[in-house]
């Protein structure tokens, strides 16, 4: 299962970037890929007559794969799996060959098999899954099978481990969660460093695509890498760049450089943003004029006023962060924080039933959230309906274990 390179070629690709497929012995993971199984295509037909047995099969399959026949290879490997489905390793096979080949949707369907079948260590399946629906542009799937994968464990294999991280990443930020995809391309930076201790600085900052990736985040420009236009290329690139000083932990070369870039682009969507978010670990009163000069750039854009809605009930003053968090409602009602800061901010004024009505909706549009959970229990225990306040405490404890745990395996 784990003889066979992937290079990762083509327009999505990064440049210079491959995979070595890894082999998946050895690892202990847990967890059903059920949830696929809708999707499962139908056992290829290969038009074969069933004239040979599947140890006949899969031996010549093996011996074309070692000889480096691909095609002949990939046809005997799907007889294989026809004739014995539950064939994990062949579909492995088929799909990192057909992957290797630019055959997608081939690819596609054989990692689906895979993660159905292979009940011990289906991650890397999901890991190569969501890299193939990837190069099929089908983003959300992608990002669901990607995150299934760091979810259950990818393995050790450094280069496929990167790959995964920086596309589960950069499709976060295009579906329009960049938080997440900062602590991706994150967690990746910090491996890119531990793994070149003569020079982490140089395995971070040379690596422009990584600095691209985190441009688009901390910019909020919901873009693929290779979607970059000309004319906001510098601009992301050096955006990008001192956001690798912050997972580097350089906060005061980072900040120089944010400075730097403000001031060179203090008219540019995303720039005062970027700054104040700086700020709030910095000087978080200087944060508010950033997002607020953000708003004056940007004013259909929310996500300014849920920051100031947030440092205003940090600070309690609820009046007016309740405020920035009702116009961040009227311009983005599904987003779950701008509920959460608002019935927080009622909760701190002493409005009960205008916090609960809020959280309550916080919690419908994000039942995974723990924060979710927990602020309508304090909001129900305030309003004195202890039973329903005990079990969002209780939903909150369970959703905050399995996001510890998996912070762990990360």
């Amino acid at each position: 299962m784990g003889r066979e390179k992937s290079k990762l070629r083509g327009s999505n690709r990064a440049p210079g970037m491959c995979i070595w497929v890894l082999a998946v012995s050895g690892m202990t993971l847990c967890g059903s890929p059920a949830a696929f199984a809708q999707s499962v295509p139908a056992t290829p037909d290969s038009g074969a007559q069933p004239t040979q047995s599947f140890e006949q099969l899969a031996r010549q399959a093996q011996a074309a794969a070692d000889a480096n026949r691909i095609p002949e290879a990939i046809r005997l490997y799907q007889d294989a799996t026809a004739l014995q489905p539950s064939w994990s390793e062949g579909w492995w096979n088929l799909g990192t060959m057909s992957f290797d080949s630019d055959q997608f949707i081939k690819a596609r369907d054989a990692f689906i098999h895979f993660v159905l079948v292979e009940h011990k260590q289906p991650g890397p399946g999901f890991g190569m899954l969501g890299l193939t629906q990837f190069e099929l542009k089908d983003y959300r799937k992608a990002l669901d099978a990607l995150e299934r994968g760091n979810a259950l464990g990818l393995g050790d294999n450094t280069a496929f481990v990167h790959r995964v991280l920086f596309v589960d990443g950069i499709l976060n930020n295009f579906l329009a969660q960049p938080e997440i995809a900062l602590v991706r391309l994150t967690l990746l930076a910090n491996q890119l460093a531990a793994e070149h201790p003569e020079a982490p600085r140089e395995a971070v900052l040379e690596d422009t695509e990584l600095l691209d990736a985190f441009g688009l985040a901390a910019l909020r420009i919901r873009e693929l890498p290779s979607q970059i236009s000309a004319d906001k290329a510098a601009l992301v690139r050096q955006a990008g760049h001192p956001l690798a000083l912050l997972a580097l932990q350089d906060r005061v070369a980072a900040g120089e450089e944010i400075k730097q870039l403000v001031a060179q682009n203090p008219s540019e969507p995303g720039v005062h943003y970027m700054f104040g978010v700086y700020l709030l670990k910095e000087d978080p009163p200087s944060s508010i004029a950033e997002f607020r000069r953000e708003i004056e750039v940007s004013p259909r854009d929310p996500s300014a006023r849920i920051q100031l809605a947030l440092e205003f009930l940090r600070t309690s003053d609820y009046k007016q962060g309740l405020a920035y968090a009702q116009e961040a409602i009227a311009l983005a009602p599904d987003n779950f924080v701008a509920h959460v800061a608002c019935g927080k901010l009622w909760l701190g004024l002493g409005n009960s039933n205008n916090a609960l009505r809020e959280l309550r909706t916080a919690v419908r549009l994000s039942p995974g959230s723990p924060d979710a959970h927990f602020a309508l229990s304090r909001a129900l225990s305030d309003a004195g309906q202890s039973r329903e306040a005990a079990k969002e405490r209780a939903e909150f404890e369970r959703l905050k274990a399995l996001s510890t745990a998996a912070d762990r395996k990360e």
